[in-house]
């Protein structure tokens, strides 16, 4: 399916879109770019095609030329495209050469950021898990590990790119090498050179280069490198603030033109956020303009978020992204129009001479309330384990993720106890582990959230040599802005009022359409359903449109449909309610499997139920759109984190 639609949209790419023709050259002289030698300047919104179903792709890149930009910005997460050492993947929803001709099917020039770093709240920034099976690597330094890898993946990303460079024909008109590198503490001069050689090496010493970084003397000193254009990312902002950010930028490199590779019309949320702090329209459209005014190119950050689907949401050290990354921005999540795309699209509108004027305004999709799904409860993780386990390994004492070879997820490790007790205590758990006793719920261990801590619980029932324990343990994400080596799993002994324990069996935990096909013959189970629980069901659709699981009446868990992981819902913790499912992930006759990590209040013994409504819920306790932040936004946010139900 998707390489037919694939080469049907390749086609249109060769028939429509600007015209750029080989040999063309993008330069700057005295603050200005130049296209071919005439003047030139972008006004780009950022998207991520890792975050968007490919058959969706299209449609979004129209929805941000219909607004009169010129330019899209986006990264090429390292982790997605090279998932284990030296196996790389450009096909399907990670083919970036389509999304690439794709843009300039529409008219829209590209800056693309190839890292190594992203960050971008995304998986670990973006770095791939594996990385951390060398234990002391030192990311996103000159460690000849870390460079090793990354030149390999280079090797594999550059020649899906090259062809589209602007000397080519395409629409690359900048290369970022690293993101925001002067945040980090590193601050590794060799490191940076290095890869501005590399990027030369496998680009070509002609192609345009940048970094981006807050607008700090000590951030540019660290994050830019001489050769390549030292752009700044801020929102919201006074004017005197903004003037300052861009001179900043000059005495680092004078004569380069002024660009904002980051401009926030909105923010990313965290799992227990309780205010969601965003600029008005106004101030928006005010800063805009300024920018404009004086002569600035600039990047909205985000034109349009998308989703954190499956595994791939990142965190930072108190909770984790939430699986929306809406961004507050211009179009949707679901891909709908806002106020703010009006405000800009309007705006543009007014520019002399502007070459991408703006089109229709797009009509927004129809959503779909597909009602109450039934769903059957099959039982605990322990007991499918066969069903749904990518391979078991026994040691000693417990495994992180990274040494059984789990890039994500879950893994369930089991022990048949040799003492007792009642207090379980686990001094290292990355990220929350669902205790099971005998197959009963005994409640949760969590690492941190917000200022929530709990090493450990004392269990409801006394534990007995020979009875079983679980642990399912989450990985949330890992850490995303402040690089750290984000181990996950039990990371220290597991102890019982006291006495370690050890002999472990530990199973990643790995769902897929072959898990529905083996889970749908299995008994199901009517017991009470605490704790980590799987449920199987099936509905049909006349029509496949966009769709949003409303899971109030469930807690905390994981959606697949058809195979495709949708992602994490959490209610109890909010602010994010309900499931965005793409209608492109349905089919006339669809396959659901949910894992529930604390139960399920919709049971009449093992029969329960799902409901899919036609709107996204949020359940901010005190937003406060009016809020506008100074002119020290970059990278502020507040999470103020709600307290724990007493079954968490």
């Amino acid at each position: 399916m998707f390489a037919t639609l694939l080469a049907f949209l390749s086609f249109c790419a060769a028939v429509r879109g600007h015209h750029v023709p080989r040999g063309s050259a993008f330069t700057f002289k005295d603050q200005q770019f130049f296209l071919n030698d005439q003047p030139f300047r972008y006004i780009s919104g950022s998207i991520h095609y890792f975050r968007i179903p490919p058959e969706l792709w299209n449609d979004r890149l129209q929805r941000i030329r219909a607004a009169g930009l010129n330019a899209v910005q986006f990264y090429v997460p390292w982790n997605f495209h090279e998932e284990r050492p030296g196996v790389f993947n450009f096909k399907d929803d990670r083919n970036v050469s389509q999304f690439i001709e794709l843009a300039q099917t529409n008219d829209l020039y590209v800056l693309i950021r190839v890292g190594p770093y992203s960050c971008g709240e995304w998986e670990n920034g973006g770095l791939p898990w594996w990385l951390l099976k060398d234990k002391d690597i030192r990311m996103r330094t000159n460690d000849t590990r870390f460079l090793s890898a990354t030149d390999r993946f280079f090797s594999g990303l550059f020649p899906q790119i090259e062809p589209h460079l602007i000397r080519n024909g395409g629409p690359i008109l900048m290369v970022q090498i690293e993101n925001e590198y002067g945040s980090f503490e590193a601050c590794d001069r060799t490191y940076m050179r290095w890869l501005q050689e590399r990027t030369a090496k496998g680009l070509g010493s002609d192609v345009m280069l940048y970094t981006t970084d807050g607008p700090d003397r000590r951030m540019l000193r660290c994050g830019s490198i001489p050769g390549a254009i030292p752009t700044v990312d801020f929102g919201i902002s006074t004017k005197i603030a903004i003037d300052r950010y861009f001179y900043l930028q000059n005495f680092f490199y004078s004569g380069v033109p002024r660009v904002n590779s980051e401009f926030y019309p909105g923010w990313f949320v965290m799992w227990g956020q309780q205010k969601n702090e965003v600029p008005t329209v106004e101030w928006i459209m005010n800063n805009t303009e300024y920018m404009y005014s004086v002569g600035a190119s600039f990047n909205y950050y985000m034109m349009h978020g998308g989703t954190n689907f499956g595994y791939w949401n990142g965190a930072e050290v108190s909770s984790a992204v939430i699986t929306s990354y809406d961004y507050s921005s211009p179009i949707t999540e679901a891909g709908d129009i806002t106020a703010n795309y009006l405000a800009i699209r309007n705006w543009i509108t007014t520019i002399p001479d502007w070459p991408n004027k703006p089109l229709a305004v797009p009509q927004n999709s129809t959503k779909k309330a597909y009602g109450k799904i039934k769903v059957t409860k099959l039982g605990t993780l322990s007991k499918l384990k066969k069903a749904v386990s990518n391979g078991c390994k026994h040691s000693k004492y417990p495994m992180t993720f990274e040494e059984l070879d789990v890039p994500y997820g879950f893994v369930l490790y089991e022990t048949k106890l040799k003492v007792a007790g009642s207090v379980l205590k686990v001094d290292v758990l990355k990220d929350h582990g669902y205790v099971m006793l005998d197959g009963e719920y005994m409640g949760t261990l969590v690492d941190v959230f917000g200022s929530f801590k709990r090493h450990s619980i004392s269990m409801p029932k006394d534990a007995e040599p020979g009875m079983a324990l679980s642990i399912m343990v989450e990985n949330r994400g890992r850490q995303t802005y402040e690089t750290i080596n984000d181990f996950k799993g039990i990371i220290s002994n597991v102890t019982l009022n006291g006495q370690v324990i050890d002999d472990w069996e530990q199973c990643g935990i790995d769902i897929n359409e072959k898990s529905f096909k083996k889970l749908k013959i299995l008994t199901e189970d009517a017991r009470p359903a605490r704790g980590p629980n799987v449920y199987v069901g099936t509905f049909e659709t006349d029509v496949q449109q966009d769709t949003f699981l409303d899971p109030r009446q469930w807690r905390k868990g994981q959606l697949f449909i058809n195979g495709y992981n949708v992602g994490r819902y959490w209610p109890a913790a909010g602010p994010q309610i309900t499931l965005y499912v793409p209608g492109s992930y349905l089919r006339p006759v669809n396959s659901i499997v949910i894992l529930e990590l604390l139960g399920t209040d919709t049971c009449r013994g093992s029969q329960c139920e799902i409901n899919f409504i036609d709107k996204p819920l949020f359940n901010f306790t005190t937003a406060d759109p009016n809020i506008i932040k100074s002119d020290r936004l970059y990278k502020i946010y507040e999470n103020k984190f709600k307290g724990f139900r007493d079954d968490y």
